[in-house]
């Protein structure tokens, strides 16, 4: 498939912008290469803030183990063993809250990035019309051609790679608020008969 470019009218000097940034022949510099490269996706949780839910996780399970031995000596508890279960009892208590902590910057720092794509169906969609955009190497200018998303989806004007990110973003938005785009194997509905 070929496209059109809507600034220049060439057709020869289009491409994919998937197929642009992976092109070794006539690659694109850096700069440009993030311009157009697909926001990253999401992440629920980071590896930090994981390892410190389980090491909080081992720590309460230690803890829980530590006080049914004391309570089931019957004996009474030395020093030792009360400080340890005192302090692997802090420890688990500081880990969920360092864990916690991470989290809610991380979605501080989401949310002042403006906060979308926030999930993972949210960057689905981003991803999708970033794989149908296309990129004009005669004018430097990216746009996505008609029906490119589902039929009868319309055709974006030229786009500065500047304006790329947001332009993805935005249409995913509006894509999200009216349910998605039409799935790329679906026919256009058949127009309606003339009422007698």
């Amino acid at each position: 498939m070929t496209a059109v470019c809507p600034s220049c009218s060439l057709a020869d000097r289009t491409v994919p912008v998937p197929a642009a940034l992976r092109d070794r022949d006539v690659p694109l510099d850096k700069p440009d290469r993030g311009l157009l490269d697909v926001p990253p996706e999401p992440v629920g949780r980071s590896g930090v803030s994981t390892g410190l839910l389980l090491l909080a996780a081992f720590s309460s399970l230690w803890t829980v183990r530590a006080v049914l031995t004391l309570v089931r000596s019957g004996s009474a508890a030395t020093a030792g063993q009360v400080v340890a279960t005192v302090v692997v009892a802090t420890v688990m208590a500081g880990s969920y809250w360092a864990s916690s902590a991470l989290r809610r910057a991380a979605d501080r720092r989401q949310a002042a990035k403006g906060g979308w794509p926030a999930s993972s169906e949210q960057w689905k969609l981003v991803h999708r019309v970033w794989q149908a955009a296309w990129l004009c190497r005669n004018c430097r200018a990216a746009f996505l051609p008609a029906g490119a998303l589902g039929p009868g989806f319309p055709a974006s004007g030229p786009l500065s790679f500047e304006h790329f990110r947001d332009w993805l973003t935005g249409t995913a938005r509006q894509a999200e608020q009216l349910g998605g785009f039409a799935p790329a194997d679906r026919k256009p509905a058949a127009p309606a008969a003339p009422a007698a």
